[in-house]
């Protein structure tokens, strides 16, 4: 079966191939010169940290070794021993490193900051969010705290901090926290560029619509395309999904993907952008490759759900819908969208109940209404669908911002049956 992401995949993979040998020439470069001046310190760093970003493990290894006998910075190198494990995500080797390396007394000015984030980064990929939000939150509260005129342009350890603390609390599901200390840090000019995009994103899951627009342009108008967090090119993509611009959104959501291929957020507005723009094929594969990456995120269940019901395929969406209400039962769209089904499935009885649900939870739910029209006859075919959803959902936002009506276009979709007069 042909892969419908089969042009973003490929784009993806040619972009990180390229990167990989442009790494791998310099590499080799860098090794030249080393053989003629092995004891430069300054290419050696370069030999090893290049090594490491295109995953040469043996290679970074002797560099490593030939660094610690140097012995010119030995706690720096030890440091850098640490960031071969992590590269690795060898975690348990690394905290070996780390945790003798933080009872150094007296550490030179850096040193600190960069053992906090590397602990902290630790329990972030291990999933212990709060606890990682716990080791950062003394430095970080203290930093958003400070004069406006202390920092206006971070160490790039802070600004590595400031991203890892946004994201920790994003995880955790922080994300009042995370926009008062967005806001604040802003407001004293300690904010880092490349920290604003992934607040970006957080700003759109907080329904800030305005902060998010800010933030993400701040960061993508700064430093080279390499730098910028994928999260800025996500929130951008969501904000044109807002003003119904699919092929915008389909671009930027591309662009988030060439630069991490794994992005479950990425993956999900890519989805989203086709849905949009009535490509059901493109917007399935990419739910279904979002789905994988966050299992828990429930708004991709609903835009799974929802292509599923567009595709006809009633078992697949009736098990996404009850996929997400087992992830959140107080959920309106949840209920709504399971009605849906259940009503294309002429279960009465069982879609009238959800459709209630859903909206006792949001009087306003757009699917629970649409569940009753159909179970009362209001939608009889396609073209029913069509002129009911234009009058119920045009120009209200959809789980991402866009405009419902345009997910029901009769040339992309079969209209369910109306239910049967008997309760199965």
């Amino acid at each position: 079966m042909t892969d419908s992401n089969a042009p973003f995949n490929s784009a993806a993979a040619a972009s990180e191939d390229a990167r990989l040998v442009a790494l791998r020439q310099r590499l080799g470069r860098l090794e030249g010169f080393l053989r003629d001046d092995p004891s430069n310190g300054a290419l050696l760093i370069d030999a090893f940290e290049t090594a490491l970003s295109c995953g040469e493990w043996e290679r970074a290894r002797l560099h490593l070794q030939h660094g610690q006998a140097l012995d010119a910075e030995p706690l720096a190198w030890r440091l850098r021993e640490g960031d071969f494990w992590l590269a690795q995500q060898r975690y348990d080797e690394a905290l070996a490193v780390l945790d003798v390396l933080a009872k150094t007394p007296q550490p030179p000015a850096g040193f600190a900051q960069v053992l906090l984030h590397n602990l902290a980064f630790i329990e972030f990929r291990q999933g212990h969010f709060s606890e990682c939000i716990d080791r950062l939150a003394p430095t970080l509260e203290a930093l958003a705290e400070a004069p406006s005129d202390a920092a206006t342009h971070p160490l790039a350890t802070t600004r590595a901090l400031q991203q890892l603390w946004l994201r920790a609390m994003h995880h955790d599901g922080q994300l009042d926290r995370a926009m008062a200390w967005t806001r604040a840090a802003e407001q004293r000019r300690a904010l880092d560029a490349q920290a604003a995009g992934v607040a970006s994103l957080i700003a759109i899951d907080a329904s800030d619509l305005a902060a998010a627009q800010r933030w993400s342009s701040a960061s993508l108008s700064s430093d080279s395309p390499f730098d910028h967090p994928v999260e800025a090119l996500v929130a951008q993509a969501s904000l044109a999904l807002a003003a119904r611009d699919a092929k915008l959104a389909a671009q930027l959501a591309d662009v988030a993907l060439q630069r991490q291929p794994g992005d479950g957020r990425a993956w999900s507005t890519r989805g989203f952008a086709a849905l949009l723009g009535g490509d059901l094929v493109a917007a399935r594969a990419a739910f279904d490759k979002a789905v994988w990456a966050m299992a828990s995120h429930i708004g991709t269940w609903h835009g799974l759900g929802w292509t599923q019901i567009l595709q006809g395929d009633l078992a697949g969406a009736r098990a996404s819908f009850e996929t997400a209400l087992a992830l959140d039962r107080n959920f309106a769209e949840s209920h709504g969208g399971l009605a849906v089904v259940l009503a294309g499935q002429s279960l009465r009885q069982e879609a009238a109940e959800h459709a209630e649900l859903a909206l006792r939870l949001d009087k306003s739910n757009l699917s629970g209404r649409y569940a009753q029209a159909l179970l009362s006859g209001e939608v009889k075919d396609a073209n029913d669908l069509q002129r009911f959803a234009r009058r119920l959902f045009g120009g209200r936002a959809g789980p991402l911002g866009e405009d419902m009506a345009e997910l029901f276009q009769p040339s992309a979709m079969p209209a369910p049956k109306p239910p049967a007069d008997e309760e199965r």
